[in-house]
């Protein structure tokens, strides 16, 4: 079962994670299949498409990593970092920042699409997930799922604001008034 999804530029391929099979797809979606998988490592999650269409980012939740491919060539690249359960990315609203939850570490990393390595990493209390920025990229709001909460991250200290009781394992999050999304 696919887990998360990117595009290319031009839309013609979308590439999703497989959790299951520890894989990356690329799909055709004018024939509607599946061009090629790749192995990767323990539970790909998400997937992120560089602005550039060259890489494809992917946080390995079963690790410590992200592991970067050059999806033309249909091979890894590098392996970075960041922390344990590496799990979902959210652009940083400036064209060359992606930020990378890491579930299990408690942590947030933002990534240098360019130089393909971390800048910095933040901690942010109960398995951060999936993130948003406000459209002003002032704040980071990230589901914390193990403490049941939305976690509001000011952008400029790197240090939470205040929390929102929510709904038991808290997955998914979306402003419809967002920070660009590269």
């Amino acid at each position: 079962m696919p887990s998360h999804i990117a595009f290319s530029a031009d839309s013609r391929l979308a590439f999703v994670t497989l959790q299951e099979s520890n894989e990356i797809a690329a799909i055709d979606l004018e024939r509607h299949e599946v061009l090629w998988k790749l192995a990767t490592g323990k539970q790909p999650a998400g997937i992120w498409m560089t602005p550039d269409d060259r890489h494809l980012l992917v946080g390995i939740t079963g690790e410590s990593h992200l592991e970067i491919y050059d999806w033309r060539a249909r091979k890894l690249v590098k392996r970075v970092v960041t922390g344990l359960g590496a799990h979902n990315f959210v652009a940083r609203g400036d064209g060359r920042h992606v930020f990378l939850s890491n579930r299990m570490a408690n942590t947030i990393s933002m990534l240098d699409q360019q130089t393909l390595e971390v800048k910095e990493t933040f901690a942010v209390p109960g398995g951060p997930d999936c993130m948003e920025i406000t459209k002003d990229g002032k704040q980071l709001w990230t589901t914390s799922r193990w403490i049941r909460m939305i976690t509001v991250v000011d952008l400029e200290t790197k240090k939470v604001l205040h929390q929102i009781p929510v709904g038991k394992s808290p997955h998914g999050l979306y402003f419809r008034s967002h920070a660009p999304r590269q």
